[in-house]
């Protein structure tokens, strides 16, 4: 899942170390403003991690979140799994989220961007979401979800770093609550719940069908995760975490230009803190056969926040080190092209899963699966390197941005 990649997403020469631009720096129009290298990489490392979240469920039956069979030491699977929840799983998802809030504070910079620009820009997020959970075959989108909880954004605008956490908090506050009324209402529903043999014939009687079998299986999954109470979790849920990256963003966290030692705290006291939370959280459901217990949701914002947190300072500090930053260049074109890349990644697993494909749905465990993603990123980015070294933006991004500026934006290029 991502936030797909701002086109606009650059810094001028004056920009101020908070992320806010002075006032002079937005009326002199000066010369073509440089990327945020540092917020491009880290945009494409999300990208490569999701995609390990991704694809087990592109591969795999779609509603299953565990391996077959117990939990065994000396399955490889369940290794995949643990290292899953620990490391990677909802932390990816968090650096997009909070990227997102950072993009639409780089969007709005512009003074001649207005708020209902942005808005117009969010409506096209949701048709491209909605485009990827039917016709690409993906009903695990995140775009719509973004674009759903976008109206925080203009909302906490103007706010201080301040209040934007604690309006993150306060969003979290809210997730727990309908969180744990989901669960009191829907306690001891499992009894009118539908045969799991039937219902995994049936998806893999689809999956493996031709591509209108697929739209037909994948639009309705798409339609009944939209359509239903458990989605406003997931806003709340990325709402709070857009937040949190405005917030880090005018700090100078996500543009790289914060010190060494703040990076080093995130590093430290994110892995530190969210480590152990997560490890407590997966033994939990080690021992309840891979199924995580209502208790955790009091715990599980805490631990992926700190992760996602960790995650960024241990990126930055990695980015520090000048004489590797050449291996950041891959993934500086994956962040560049990340809203392609994303969509990319949908159609890629379709030919490679699906019946009009490869076929290889049901039959590769999730150690094979995530041997997969190093074969599709790694070209991909190559790709995408050998792309921008023609042109500015990915044909994704050029399209957004068409459709998001529209004849305003030409008739202001066309003058220049």
């Amino acid at each position: 899942m991502a936030d797909g990649e701002d086109p606009d997403a650059t810094i001028g020469p004056q920009r101020s170390t908070d992320g806010r631009d002075p006032p002079r720096a937005r009326a002199q129009s000066p010369s073509p403003p440089a990327r945020i290298d540092a917020i491009d990489a880290l945009r494409g490392f999300a990208l490569v991690g999701i995609l390990f979240i991704n694809i087990t469920s592109m591969g795999g039956p779609i509603e299953s979140e565990r391996p077959v069979g117990p939990p065994v030491l000396a399955d490889p699977d369940w290794l995949v799994w643990v290292s899953s929840h620990l490391f990677v799983y909802g932390s990816m998802r968090g650096i997009f989220s909070m990227l997102f809030g950072a993009s639409a504070l780089l969007f709005l910079r512009d003074a001649s961007r207005s708020r209902a620009l942005f808005a117009r820009r969010c409506f096209w997020l949701l048709c491209f979401g909605a485009l990827n959970g039917t016709v690409l075959l993906w009903p695990g989108d995140i775009l719509l979800i973004y674009a759903l909880a976008s109206p925080v954004i203009l909302l906490a605008l103007d706010a201080p770093p301040r209040r934007l956490v604690a309006g993150a908090i306060a969003l979290l506050l809210l997730f727990w609550a309908w969180q744990y009324g989901l669960h009191a209402t829907e306690s001891g529903a499992t009894a009118d719940a539908p045969d799991a043999a039937l219902v995994l014939a049936e998806e893999q009687a689809a999956r493996l069908g031709g591509y209108l079998d697929n739209l037909r299986f994948m639009s309705a999954v798409s339609y009944d995760w939209t359509f239903t109470p458990h989605v406003v979790p997931w806003i709340l849920d990325a709402a709070a975490f857009m937040l949190v990256g405005m917030a880090l963003f005018r700090a100078g966290v996500l543009s790289g230009t914060a010190s060494t030692a703040l990076y080093r705290k995130f590093a430290v006291i994110g892995m530190g803190v969210g480590l152990p939370i997560r490890a407590w959280e997966t033994l939990l459901a080690w021992n309840a056969g891979g199924e995580f217990p209502p208790v955790t949701t009091l715990t599980t914002q805490f631990g992926r926040l700190a992760v996602t947190l960790g995650w960024i300072g241990l990126f930055m500090l990695a980015w520090r080190l000048a004489p590797w930053r050449a291996v950041f260049e891959p993934l500086r074109a994956l962040g560049r092209m990340a809203f392609t890349g994303y969509l990319l990644q949908s159609v890629l697993a379709a030919l490679i899963f699906s019946g009009f494909g490869l076929g290889l749905w049901g039959r590769l465990d999730w150690l094979q699966m995530w041997g997969l993603v190093p074969v599709i990123m790694l070209p991909m980015a190559l790709a995408f390197m050998a792309w921008l070294r023609v042109f500015r933006m990915g044909p994704l991004e050029r399209l957004w941005r068409w459709l998001t500026l529209g004849p305003a934006r030409r008739r202001v290029i066309r003058a220049r």
